[in-house]
């Protein structure tokens, strides 16, 4: 049985970002079935069908009797990535920006893989700071830095990111300790809290998490209200949330868990 958990309630998903959902959700599992589909997009089965027929003809995906699984993407991974951040990219730029506002001097940071976290590094480079990560991309960035010490977790290297995984990077993890812990997510929702698609990837933001003074998450608009299958932390482990938007009822719910949100305008 699936744990990714129903569309939120509300207006229906757009076309565009239904099929972003789908597009995303087969791509982190490899292998996703009809039903799992239609929790993500709360979307009917005749209309779920339609996407799945036309991500295919756009290469997208492949159908299978069961639902549909990925294809072998020709590109490299820097196009792959370019493409990930192209979505939000203002938004994601601004959530960095206002991330970055929490952090001193001298501190010691945890930053997981992805674009948002790619996007802080970004506003860090003239810091002074030590940085630990497991995403390649960041350590590159970041490694040019005068007054910046990167220390790289290890680890499986997955295929679709720059990113480490496996148990060897969250024993590193454990073993060592952040002011902060900045996560990235797959979603967030205000019951579920910070989800993720990949079993590895939420073991080793946990572990960063579980091993930080304070965890801060970093979500752009296409993270909120969307429940990806692996929970990551629960809200009372979060100390602040950074986002561009929240709907009123969401940032009531996380507030009522102790979580403080700073907006990103």
């Amino acid at each position: 049985m699936s744990d990714i958990a129903p569309a939120p309630a509300g207006p229906r998903l757009v076309a565009d970002e239904r099929r972003r959902r789908i597009e995303e959700l087969v791509r982190r599992q490899a292998v996703a079935s009809l039903n799992e589909v239609l929790e993500v997009t709360g979307a009917s089965e005749a209309t779920v069908r339609r996407d799945l027929a036309l991500l295919e003809r756009l290469g997208l995906l492949a159908r299978t009797r069961g639902g549909a699984r990925a294809v072998q993407r020709h590109s490299t991974l820097e196009e792959e990535f370019e493409i990930r951040r192209s979505r939000d990219r203002r938004e994601k730029r601004l959530i960095a920006q206002r991330a970055a506002e929490l952090i001193d001097d001298g501190m010691t940071l945890f930053l997981t893989d992805g674009t948002t976290a790619f996007a802080l590094a970004q506003c860090l480079v003239h810091r002074h700071l030590t940085v630990i990560t497991g995403a390649l991309n960041i350590a590159q960035l970041l490694a040019g830095s005068a007054g910046i010490e990167v220390i790289v977790v290890g680890g499986q290297l997955r295929a679709t990111s720059f990113g480490t995984t496996g148990p060897l990077s969250v024993d590193t993890i454990r073993a060592l300790h952040a002011d902060v812990a900045f996560i990235g997510a797959d979603g967030v929702t205000v019951e579920g809290g910070v989800r993720d698609f990949s079993l590895d990837d939420a073991a080793a933001a946990r572990a960063m998490s579980e091993s930080s003074s304070r965890t801060v998450v970093l979500a752009s608009p296409a993270k909120i209200g969307f429940a990806a299958r692996v929970r990551v932390v629960d809200w009372p482990s979060v100390e602040t949330l950074v986002a561009a938007t929240l709907p009123p009822e969401f940032a009531e719910g996380i507030g009522r868990r102790g979580v403080a949100v700073a907006y990103a305008t």
